[in-house]
């Protein structure tokens, strides 16, 4: 391969500079290559496609025809072989760059790319977690819950008079309409709307300070069922039978937001125990991304960066979890998920492996038994 090609790799942390320059032998090859592309895609009068001789291809076009094809030729081919040779595992797409390009001489170009961090990771954990004791359902949340059950089995008609206390208003901001019950607080919209009628034109103010014109087009009376009613409503026998559903969903709720507290924290600890930490290229890269899909401003870019930095910490763990563990779910497991979901197959395997991962970690704790 020396003959061919000469390979640099310069390493800092976990972020690699690789450095190819290539023989003129492999410029010669790589543009024969590239005239045999080229050449099938160009219609030149009086010969067939793919037939025409290179010279009357570079007098008609130019002499600079080939160049863009040979780099790409020769990037494809010689940038997995330096990776493969001094055994780099890219985090990152490579970022690269042509140094030196003589036509049907020399080429030399340059990747930078992230890397993963080689660590192994042990069957038996020294992490320090926090506790997470069971999930518990308060009698205040269950008689919320239970509330919002009934407001949402509620029977609304229509009135003429104004809003008053418990009524429901609607009304339209733009094109999209909009419910919301009156009271009699001191603040806020549900108490703007108290008294008003349809037709009715209602100024606002949204988080921001702007402000906002609104139009009401209709008032409800609100009845609330009778609990038994209610409980009908959503398909039980009872009033207490539906309590005990309640109860057991806000349970699981409960508990599913526990457990993730957990995976975060597992996670966390294990990336901390490691040194991991994300490569500063990566993390600009993701910083910017994060940056332009929402619209947020430069000063908002520390805590920005920070949020991006647990998340990609958390990632990289995830992911040296899996593949050091053999943490990957079967292609039908994929599909027969994202397809009950009604989601994309890659995030179906993103978060199955990210939430194993995580599980992996916890049950292999020292001293702690999985939960």
């Amino acid at each position: 391969m020396a003959d061919k090609a000469k390979i640099e790799v310069k390493r800092e942390g976990n972020e690699v500079t690789v450095v190819v320059e290539l023989s003129e032998e492999e410029l010669r090859a790589a543009e024969d290559e590239a005239y045999r592309r080229v050449a099938r895609e160009l219609n030149v009068p009086g010969f067939r496609p793919g037939k025409v001789p290179k010279a009357v291809l570079l007098s008609r076009y130019g002499p600079d025809l080939f160049d863009d094809e040979v780099k790409e030729i020769l990037v494809d081919k010689w940038l997995p072989k330096a990776m493969e040779e001094h055994k780099l595992k890219p985090l990152s797409s490579p970022k690269v760059e042509i140094k030196e390009f003589e036509r049907g001489k020399r080429l030399a170009f340059q990747a930078t790319f992230a890397v993963w961090p080689e660590v192994e990771i042990p069957d038996e954990l020294d992490l320090e977690l926090p506790e997470a004791p069971e999930a518990e359902v308060e009698e205040e949340e269950l008689m919320e819950t239970l509330e919002e059950l009934k407001r949402r089995a509620a029977i609304l008609e229509p009135k003429d008079g104004p809003a008053e206390p418990g009524d429901v208003v609607r009304f339209k901001h733009r094109d999209d309409l909009y419910e919301v019950e009156v009271g009699e607080g001191e603040e806020g919209l549900p108490h703007k709307l108290l008294g008003k009628r349809p037709g009715d034109i209602v100024v606002i103010e949204d988080d921001k300070g702007r402000k906002l014109s609104i139009e009401v087009t209709q008032v409800y009376k609100m009845t609330i069922p009778t609990e038994e009613e209610v409980a009908a409503h959503y398909g039980e026998e009872s009033w207490e039978d539906l309590k005990e559903r309640a109860k057991t969903e806000l349970r699981e709720r409960k508990e599913a937001e526990r457990r993730g507290r957990m995976r975060l924290a597992a996670l966390d600890a294990l990336a901390e125990k490691l040194g991991i930490e994300v490569p500063p290229s990566l993390l600009e890269e993701e910083v910017e991304i994060e940056l332009a899909r929402h619209g947020k401003k430069e000063e908002l870019r520390p805590e920005v960066e920070e949020v991006v930095r647990r998340r990609m910490r958390r990632w990289i763990v995830s992911r040296l979890v899996a593949s050091q563990k053999g943490l990957y779910p079967s292609e039908e497991e994929v599909r027969d998920m994202a397809r009950s979901l009604e989601v994309e197959e890659d995030l179906v395997r993103s978060r199955w492996i990210f939430e194993r991962a995580a599980d992996w970690i916890l049950e292999h704790v020292k001293g702690k038994e999985a939960e």
